[in-house]
Formats: structure tokens, C-alpha cells, sequence
């Protein structure tokens, strides 16, 4: 079966098709919503072109046009980024993630959905979905990246993410089912990854069309795409990238970004993928002001992604809300992999979507979890109250 016959069995006649332009943009997109995380782009980048350039179809489709009582899952990439770009996945990794996913629960698999958004796990969704004939559905589990398996939409409403099937470019297979136990098997997939050597590739969070549809970030490719789009845009046009990004947040999800900070990279902090840090690439950055900003100093932690931001130590953003550095001219996320001293940039932030924002979403992935002794404060409302206090000195 091919994705058309998928869809005509579907009776679904309202689809997009995603050819190399459309790839590029939501690419784009999704890595500046990515919070300085998410991997090198050139690798889903280029492994999705060449599904497209031997003539698959990548097809996307609304969450609301998914039948019901389909099995749906995430292939994905996990580990530390860093250790990605010196080992790129050979091309059956994820077929062989889902072809053991399939078997092991008994049910072929008739959609995918990204995971995050992420310069690779976004496109190798698409990518997989073009290598399997399945459509990819307009969906993801954060609107964001996140460094841990567990921080999901998916789980803070009840779906869980397991069986995942962990794998290699050697072809070893490991099968983590822990039920209910989200963390344990974050844990797991953490340790294969390591054990494989920093890096493997995923098939996870098994469910159906109708838990997608009530547990995921909704038309999140949409918005990323959205993102993408006004990048290239005003790269063409020579206008501001960083206010093209806000205006298109505001029209694709009717939220505002705030553009707090401008400066340059003045010291780094960072510790690799190391079984110090779990696999994780975590550290500190510093940044001296400039322009407008001259004379003021920006400290954000991170742990693959960007995590907390503090401006003249008052904390600005804390997760789950986004971070994403800027560069200035191109509107291209400076990312925790790649950033070095004197990398000038805007930091913008970003309200994460409600789905993230639930008791249960603070619980996982707040600023507690990662160690803050913080509450969590949305990004709205920290920013709300530094604009009254410059406006009353």
C-alpha cells in the first residue's frame, strides 16, 4: 500500500504535498522553534530530499481528517546532537525501528508525527513517512524540543511512550516497554543511545488517531511552516527576520513573542554528551549586550535546548517556554551544538502552546525538574512585569 491508496481508503481528498521548498521552510521553522536544540537540519534536510528525489510522495494531512482506530507513532532521533553530525544514521535505521515496533505490537503502522520540532526529528518524520507510503499528520508532541522523551503533550494528557523501540546503524535492536513509567523509559532509551554511542534512532509513542487528535500540539507543522516561510521571506526581501518571526506567530497562533535581548556571545560553558551529563550537551552561555542593550549581560542555561533566561539576573523565561537565539541578519537559530564566542544574535521568547502549560506539563518539564527553585511563571507575565518596572523608573 501507498499513501494515496492509504488516503483513498481513508475517502480523504484534502491533502498537502510536501515537495523540497515545503521541507525547506518547515525545516527552518522548526528549528528556530526548536530552543537552540534539535540537531543539525542539513541531516533531515537532505535524507528527506533524497525520499523525494526517488520519487516517493510525502504527504501531510489535518489531525482532524485521521480515522479513529489507526495506529500512529514518532520515528525520531535521540541522544546528544553534538554526536549526531560525526554519526550521520545509515538509511534503514528507521524502517527497521518501525518494522519492530509493528511486529511487536501486532498492528502495521498508518501515519507518523514528529515528535518535537527539530531540525532533524521533524524532517525524518517526513522522511519515514515518505520511506513507509504513510501520510505524516499536521501534529507534534511539544511545538518545541525538548532534551528528555518523556516531556510530551502526549504524556501530560495520558499516552504514553511506550513499547519504543531503540536502534542503531549496526542494527541492534532494544525494546523498552515500562507501561505507565514515562521516566524509566526515558532512562532506558537514554542509556541505549549511550551504549550505542551517544546516538539512536526511535520508533515511540504508539497511538491511535483519536489520542492524537486529543492529546497533541494541533497543526503544529502548520506554524512551523508558517515561521519558515516568513525567514526566507524577508531574507529576500532584506526586512528584519526577527520581527517577520513575531508577526507570524502572531498569525499563525495568535500569540505574542517577545524580542528582549540583543547581543554577542562573551563566554561559553559546556559540557559534551558525556556520561557526566547523561548524554546531554548542558552548559551555560553569556552575553554581553549591544546596541540598545549595551551595557546589560544575559546569562542562559541549556541542556541540549535553551532553558532559562536571566537578563541583569531577573529571569525572563523559564520551560516550558520557548527561548530561540536570532541571527540578526538571517533570522537562522544559533543553537547549543554550534554557538561559539562572538555570535551575535536576538533572543526572542516564545509562549509555549496550553497543552504544555497543564499541572501535570509544570510537573515534568518545568523549571523544578530541571533543578530551578522556581515556580513556574508564564513568559507573558515575567515579561509583563519587566515592562512595568522600566516604565515606573
Amino acid at each position: 500500500m501507498n499513501v494515496r491508496e492509504v488516503l483513498r481508503e481513508w475517502g480523504l481528498n484534502d491533502f498537502r504535498v510536501i515537495d523540497k521548498r515545503a521541507i525547506e521552510e518547515i525545516t527552518l521553522g522548526a528549528s528556530i522553534l526548536a530552543t537552540g536544540g534539535g540537531g543539525d537540519p542539513e541531516i533531515g534536510l537532505l535524507w528527506t530530499y533524497k525520499v523525494i528525489e526517488e520519487g516517493k510522495e510525502i504527504i501531510m494531512v489535518d489531525p482532524k481528517d485521521v480515522p479513529d482506530d489507526i495506529l500512529v507513532a514518532s520515528p525520531a532521533c535521540l541522544g546528544a546532537a553534538l554526536v549526531l553530525t560525526e554519526k550521520p544514521p545509515s538509511r534503514g535505521v528507521l524502517n527497521l525501528a518501525v518494522s519492530k515496533l509493528e511486529s511487536y505490537i501486532g498492528k502495521k503502522l498508518k501515519a507518523t508525527v514528529p515528535i518535537e520540532c527539530g531540525g532533524v526529528n521533524s524532517p525524518v518524520a517526513y522522511a519515514a513517512a515518505g520511506e513507509l507510503g504513510v501520510p505524516v499528520i499536521d501534529v507534534d508532541g511539544m511545538n518545541r524540543a525538548f532534551p528528555e522523551l518523556q516531556m510530551t503533550s502526549w504524556v501530560t494528557h495520558g499516552v504514553h511512550s511506550s513499547p519504543t523501540v531503540s536502534v542503531d546503524n549496526r542494527g541492534n535492536v532494544t525494546i523498552i516497554d515500562t507501561r505507565e513509567d514515562d521516566l524509566r523509559a526515558e532512562t532506558l532509551c537514554r542509556r541505549a543511545a549511550m551504549a550505542y554511542g551517544g546516538i539512536s534512532w526511535i520508533a515511540t509513542y504508539p497511538m491511535s488517531g483519536k489520542e492524537v487528535k486529543e492529546t497533541s500540539i494541533l497543526n503544529s507543522q502548520s506554524i512551523a511552516w508558517a515561521i519558515g516561510r516568513a525567514v526566507l521571506r524577508a531574507r529576500r526581501s532584506h526586512c528584519d527576520p526577527v520581527a517577520e518571526v513575531l508577526r507570524s506567530l502572531k498569525e499563525s497562533r495568535d500569540v505574542e513573542g517577545y524580542n528582549v535581548f540583543k547581543g554577542k556571545i562573551v563566554d561559553i560553558k559546556r559540557e559534551f554528551g558525556s556520561e557526566m551529563t547523561k548524554g546531554f550537551t548542558s552548559g551555560q552561555v553569556t552575553m554581553e549586550g549591544i546596541e540598545k542593550d549595551k551595557g546589560n549581560t544575559a546569562f542562559l542555561d541549556f541542556q541540549n535546548e535553551w532553558l532559562n533566561l536571566r537578563i541583569n539576573g531577573k529571569v525572563r523565561c523559564m520551560p516550558p517556554d520557548l527561548i530561540a537565539i536570532l541571527d540578526l541578519e538571517t533570522g537562522e537559530p544559533i543553537r547549543t551544538d554550534i554557538m561559539k564566542y562572538g555570535y551575535r544574535g536576538s533572543i526572542v521568547l516564545i509562549p509555549a502552546h496550553n497543552r504544555m502549560r497543564t499541572d501535570k506539563g509544570i510537573t515534568i518539564f518545568g523549571p523544578r525538574h530541571f533543578g530551578y527553585n522556581l515556580d513556574y511563571i508564564p513568559v507573558e507575565e515575567l515579561n509583563f512585569k519587566e515592562e512595568e518596572d522600566e516604565r515606573r523608573e
